[in-house]
């Protein structure tokens, strides 16, 4: 049986070097597939287009590690335990005695690593890095996969995140940090959508910090939001709340523009959530 895998959206430059990385279509095939799987899709809105599409397949089986009530399709696999669905997918190519080949090892390790924050996240456990150590082994290259993924930023990604850095501001003593982003800024920069990448742990970096938002306008008006925290301030409730989701400490939402109600709206919200000691 030929797989085929498909995305809603480009690759995403950063992620381009990932082996078979350029297999990955736009389309779903016009015949209906016998079978659809949905890999890390917290709920069924983050296929994107393919949402309606997928009422045609015959089976479609949800992996997932989203600690939220949005599972979908004919049977789910849904682990919050899991640091990543790449750790997921190893667990299952284990379970099915699936050679590791470098290729595999190098996108799995990728899967983890990001979904972690370089290892930097809660929810780096002793079994992700387990699996990791076990990844390297198979092929996976860690000083390689980390040029790719952070110290390969084009020189438009590298003025977009100037632009970025330029308007940062923070509210509640410093506790919050965001910044905003423009469709003339895409422009001016010659920067494309997928290169905002990476630009809010810059945000977060702050140190007083606990809680990040990068605020992205879109070509239709609405915005895009990225949040990231430190600790128990958990932006993944906050995301929920605004018709979003993701996990504590990395997460995010579309939301309707105009930019100015849309950062009132998730400002404050970020600035409730805070915790309260």
């Amino acid at each position: 049986m030929r797989s085929l895998p498909v995305c809603a959206d480009p690759v995403p430059a950063i992620y381009r070097f990932l082996p078979g990385a350029e297999r990955v279509g736009r389309e779903l095939p016009p015949q209906p597939p016998m079978l659809a799987v949905a890999v890390d899709a917290d709920g069924v809105g983050r296929v994107g287009r393919f949402a309606a599409e997928l009422e045609r397949v015959c089976t479609i089986i949800d992996i997932d590690h989203h600690a939220t009530e949005k599972a979908f399709g004919d049977l789910q696999w849904v682990d919050p335990e899991a640091a990543a669905t790449g750790e997921m997918i190893y667990r299952l190519l284990d379970e099915m005695k699936v050679p590791l080949s470098p290729e595999i090892a190098t996108c799995l390790y990728t899967a983890i690593l990001t979904d972690t924050g370089r290892f930097c996240y809660s929810n780096t456990t002793p079994r992700a890095l387990r699996i990791s150590a076990r990844l390297v082994r198979a092929g996976a290259s860690p000083p390689a996969i980390y040029r790719e993924l952070y110290e390969s930023r084009s020189f438009s990604a590298s003025k977009l995140l100037g632009l970025a850095l330029g308007r940062l501001r923070q509210v509640e003593d410093g506790q919050v940090t965001f910044s905003a982003l423009t469709q003339e800024d895409f422009r001016s920069s010659g920067s494309s959508a997928d290169e905002t990448e990476g630009i809010i742990d810059y945000l977060r970096a702050v140190r007083e910090a606990r809680a990040a938002a990068l605020f992205v306008e879109l070509p239709d008006g609405a915005v895009r939001v990225s949040m990231r925290s430190r600790g128990a301030m958990d932006v993944g409730e906050v995301a929920l709340h605004l018709g979003g989701g993701g996990h504590v400490n990395a997460a995010g939402c579309t939301m309707s523009g105009p930019m100015q109600t849309a950062q009132e709206r998730v400002l404050r919200a970020l600035v409730e959530a805070l915790p309260r000691e």
